[in-house]
């Protein structure tokens, strides 16, 4: 589970920025599930105030861990996305922080910087368990600064194989290239980011259709849940199946289109049989059962399955899901179904994570009388200045009261972190012609 991130000079953001899934007591209804820390976070804000850039920072952080060693040689260029509306700026490092429980049951923090060719520093620390419970001062693993590297009492592993490559590949993190070199101890945080963290963007969900193909077409139990859960989605579809259809048409228009691409080896199997497999639905109709192509089912039924495939499979362990834009061709209901999996110990058994942008203020906006999707603990904005800086800050800081209508304050700008449409006023000078 992660608990808190913290990073500077990435993208949009220049400052160094905090976020946390730590959950404030006044905030928590009853006994919480899960020992103070939040299973959702909801990031709200105009358009192009930073949020992506928010969770982009996450997922640059998951990248260098996984491929800084593996996929890097020594003369690399490090993946480097600095604020660049400030030439100083530019120039300093990158830095990334998360605090998380792995696995293993303990909790870690690690750290790194680094510019546009090296690492500059690293850190990681853990908090053992002394009698069954967490030691509230963390023991360093290892400690870097430049090429050099301090390790502490608790590591357990080849520290000369260690050195020797950092010398060799200053561009690589020691987290990473303890994982090539199967070092134990150290292995729980290298798996928190190359195994639970998980980004995806939404308006991206066609990608998750070629494995919902692969589970459907092995009838694996996790096809089988899947169209399972399709019937309850009021859709009027009974089942979905992969089927073997005959692409030729489609195939051609794909050679007319990209004709390199289409000559290439792996397609070729694919152009020779002109057999491929494609998602069927199943429909009850006056008639009887109808089957319907994948094509003719609108976007908003595609991108529920899609969901529905990920909620199934970031559920079934303890994943931090990352999720651009969630609302992206769903109805506002379905959001607040799927946020409401992440809520509920009873769907939620792995303590999973969710952590979204949105601009659904039906998740917010609530009665007195209605109970909440997510508490304002569970609610961060993103604001970016006049000189183009980004800026997170929780709802929490903003004095809320435990029955505020978060949403209808936040459209009426009450919070910050809203769009100023001040383009109306131009538009219609426009329209007068009094602007060539």
């Amino acid at each position: 589970m992660l608990i808190d991130f913290s990073f500077s000079n990435f993208k949009s953001f220049r400052d160094e920025q905090a976020f946390s899934m730590q959950r404030v007591q006044r905030f928590v209804d009853g006994e919480d599930a899960y020992a103070g820390i939040s299973t959702v976070a909801a990031i709200y804000g105009a358009n192009a105030s930073g949020k992506s850039n928010l969770l982009q920072a996450f997922a640059y952080m998951r990248g260098m861990v996984v491929t800084s060693y593996a996929h890097g040689n020594i003369d690399s260029r490090l993946p480097r996305a600095p604020f660049k509306l400030n030439a100083a700026q530019a120039e300093k490092p990158t830095e990334f922080f998360a605090e998380f429980i792995a696995v293993d049951g303990l909790q870690y923090q690690y750290w790194f910087s680094y510019d546009n060719a090296n690492i500059q520093t690293e850190e990681l620390r853990r908090f053992n368990k002394i009698n069954g419970k967490a030691s509230t001062r963390a023991s360093l693993l290892f400690s870097r600064e430049k090429q050099e590297i301090t390790f502490g009492p608790s590591f357990r592993g080849g520290r000369a194989q260690v050195k020797e490559t950092i010398k060799r590949r200053t561009n690589a993190l020691v987290l990473s290239v303890c994982a090539a070199a199967g070092i134990d101890v150290t292995q729980p945080a290298f798996d928190f980011f190359a195994n639970e963290v998980r980004y995806y963007q939404a308006s991206e969900f066609s990608v998750e259709e070629s494995r919902i193909i692969h589970e459907l077409q092995t009838d694996s139990d996790y096809g089988r849940m899947l169209s399972h859960l399709v019937r309850y989605a009021d859709f009027g579809i009974e089942s979905v199946k992969a089927e073997q259809v005959d692409m030729t048409p489609a195939l051609e228009q794909f050679k007319q289109a990209f004709p390199d691409t289409a000559d290439s080896e792996m397609f070729k199997p694919l152009f020779e049989n002109g057999i491929g497999l494609q998602l069927q639905f199943n429909h009850l109709g006056e008639d009887g059962t109808m089957t319907l192509p994948i094509d003719e089912e609108s976007l908003g039924t595609r991108a529920a399955l899609a969901f529905f495939s990920l909620a199934l499979e970031n559920l079934s362990a303890p994943t931090v899901a990352i999720i651009d834009e969630i609302d992206t061709s769903l109805h506002p209901t379905f959001v607040k179904e799927i946020v409401g999996l992440y809520t509920d110990p009873a769907t939620n058994p792995h303590h999973a994570q969710l952590i979204f942008t949105t601009h659904d203020v039906a998740l917010i906006n609530t009665a007195p009388s209605e109970e909440r999707t997510i508490q304002p603990d569970q609610i961060w904005f993103v604001e970016k200045s006049k000189q183009g800086a980004s800026e997170i800050y929780p709802a929490t800081d903003l004095g809320l009261r435990k029955e505020e209508n978060i949403g209808k304050n936040y459209l009426n700008g009450v919070y910050g972190a809203v769009p100023k449409p001040t383009f109306h006023e131009a538009f219609a000078r426009i329209m007068a012609k009094e602007v060539a």
